[in-house]
């Protein structure tokens, strides 16, 4: 199958030839007939919204991938459903070459699916607990024995009190320049067992990260480490946080019965990246305190299962204070991931002659 581009970037092009696919770049739209059978790979800014509906009409017989390219996230959920209803692919913005390449795959229904070490821990809100959450899973699998790396990718919060001599922004020239090296990794933060990149202190450079950064970031931790774990935060507004979005090989949202107003338009915009509910657990902080919706409800409500329920505590430290029971539980849970990305045995049940 032949892919028509119309308006993509030649670097994109290229990953996609690399891909395996071929890729006939156009400099205007190609006569329908060349087209049946094949699919049309086209960019908002050559083929506005308002045509979308003759483009459909003109094409047919031909597979078509419509990337839109405004950034936000506002404003592109009914550009999405008018793909829908024309039976258009809706790729959103800030997507990747390797989330397009992953969407013709997923069009093709082949498996295009990488193995993935990414674990990824999303807030459902400044505050909630994300990092800590992330430290302390990355602590657990420290400690289960597995060389552990986490990333603090909340591009608007470092998650870490104090400034120190390696952070996401200083080393955000090698990132970029593409240069980092095992060395890189071993001048992390010895934290609990594990290597830590506090996040981005300069805020005010929150936009300026490109996808293509976070993605060369994240695939050479990925080769230094046996599991990454990474701290995206809570604001969507971000590069890293797209990038996380489609890459992690598990996604927890940090969350609390009372933010259920803010998951239903996250899950609104995970929808737009074809993920749903079930491509989420729910990670309930301050679980044990008292609320009109109950984690369970919660959870019904938005249709993700529940990974763990984390007690409050007082005072809040940076290492959650949590008992030998809760621990434990932790711990449970820890094995099970580890077992779902393959790097842990399955248990055996014992039966009757084990």
């Amino acid at each position: 199958m032949k892919i028509f581009s119309f308006g993509m970037d030649q670097l994109t092009v290229n990953e996609i030839k690399n891909a395996g696919f071929t890729v006939v770049t156009q400099n205007v739209l190609p006569d329908p007939p060349h087209t049946e059978g094949h699919m049309l790979l086209a960019t908002s800014e050559q083929v506005p919204v308002q045509t979308l509906r003759e483009l459909r009409h003109r094409y047919p017989a031909t597979t078509i991938l419509y990337l839109y390219m405004q950034k936000g996230v506002h404003g592109y959920q009914p550009v999405h459903m008018l793909c829908e209803s024309l039976g258009i692919h809706f790729i959103p913005p800030r997507s990747t070459s390797s989330a397009i390449i992953e969407k013709i795959h997923f069009i093709l229904e082949e498996d295009g699916e990488k193995r993935s070490n990414l674990v990824g821990f999303f807030g459902s809100g400044p505050g909630i607990g994300c990092t800590s959450a992330a430290k302390l899973f990355a602590w657990r699998l420290a400690t289960a024995g597995l060389r552990v790396i986490l990333l603090g990718l909340d591009l608007y919060n470092p998650g870490f009190d104090r400034k120190t001599t390696i952070s996401l922004d200083r080393l955000r020239p090698r990132i970029t320049g593409k240069m980092l090296h095992a060395e890189d990794f071993e001048q992390l933060i010895k934290q609990d067992g594990y290597a830590y990149l506090p996040g981005n202190y300069d805020y005010l450079s929150a936009q300026d990260y490109q996808e293509e950064e976070i993605e060369y970031l994240l695939a050479r931790a990925a080769e230094n480490a046996d599991i990454v774990i990474a701290d995206f935060g809570s604001i969507p507004e971000s590069a890293a946080w797209y990038v996380g979005m489609h890459q992690c090989a598990l996604r927890l949202i940090v969350t609390h019965p009372k933010h259920e107003y803010r998951l239903e338009p996250f899950l609104e915009l995970a929808g737009h990246m074809d993920l749903g509910p079930q491509d989420f657990q729910l990670i309930i902080n301050r679980s044990n305190l008292e609320e009109i919706t109950t984690p369970k409800t919660l959870a019904h409500r938005i249709g993700s299962e529940i990974m763990l329920e984390i007690p409050y505590v007082q005072p809040f430290q940076d290492n959650l204070p949590l008992g030998k029971r809760e621990l434990q539980q932790v711990d449970d849970k820890v094995r099970f991931l580890m077992v779902a990305l393959g790097l842990a045995p399955e248990a055996r049940k014992k039966g009757l002659f084990s």
